[in-house]
């Protein structure tokens, strides 16, 4: 299968091209141009993070000319490509993730994509989780993605936005789509261990990235799906359904220590 990857040079972007390579897939990898990545200090310290990258591109001032071009005769188109920081202003939000994200449904039906996998984030719903927690009134039981939304800002908005286009896509264009809000992958997994709480009730393991988009990927798909996914960890506070059940992955047995991940 031929797939393109926005932000093949990030971390969870370099994780999800080597699986999907050492599986047999064509991955176009695609990230800003090298004096744009350097310069922004993203994932500098992964040495193979370049490799990845076979259209260097910024999708901020990218025409659709340029980029239905490079999504012609693609399968699957992987969006991972975002301002990722929910401290940052409503202009970086509006450029990094609204109007690239519109571009990539926009070009993506011109281009006759069959399936768009775009990341969203569990800070949909961050605005919810106090009545989950103990002494609130939804206590006991995890958050699902039927409980609605909940943004504390304009990044969680944003990645609202994106549901929202990948489900119209769906519907009206007969596009597959799914969106995920990602748990919380980091370069060093043992931190999840060290400092535990939040970090590591919202874990997302390499592993499980890998097994994730790989069913993303390769699973049959009716229309649209809307997910978390994220690791099997203590404190996980979001149900992972229905993308298991959908998508028929699994995570791994959490560890039960750093020294025994996988």
């Amino acid at each position: 299968m031929r797939v393109a990857i926005t932000g093949a040079a990030g971390l969870i972007g370099g994780i999800v091209h080597d699986h999907l390579t050492s599986l047999g897939h064509e991955v176009i990898g695609i990230d800003r141009p090298l004096k744009d990545w350097l310069e922004s200090g993203r994932n500098t310290e992964d040495e193979n993070a370049r490799s990845r990258v076979s259209i260097e591109m910024d999708l901020t001032t990218v025409s659709d000319e340029e980029l239905s071009a490079v999504l012609e005769e693609v399968d699957c188109l992987i969006h991972l490509a975002a301002d990722a920081n929910p401290s940052n202003d409503d202009a970086s939000m509006m450029r990094n993730n609204i109007e690239p994200t519109t571009a990539i449904f926009r070009c993506a039906k011109s281009s006759q994509v069959n399936r768009v996998i775009v990341a969203s984030s569990g800070l949909t719903q961050v605005g919810l989780e106090p009545l989950f927690a103990e002494g609130g009134p939804m206590y006991g039981r995890l958050i699902r993605v039927e409980d609605g939304v909940s943004p504390t800002s304009t990044y969680g908005a944003s990645k609202i936005y994106a549901e929202v286009l990948a489900e119209m896509h769906a519907r009206l264009h007969g596009m597959e789509t799914i969106a995920v809000r990602i748990g919380t992958v980091i370069p060093d997994e043992t931190e999840h261990w060290h400092r535990g709480g939040r970090l590591q009730a919202t874990a997302f393991l390499a592993e499980d990235v890998r097994r994730f988009f790989q069913a993303a990927v390769e699973q049959p798909l009716d229309g649209h799906l809307l997910t978390a996914a994220q690791s099997n960890s203590p404190g996980r506070f979001l149900d992972l359904e229905p993308g298991l059940s959908v998508l028929n992955w699994t995570p791994i047995s959490w560890p039960d220590s750093a020294e025994n991940l996988q």
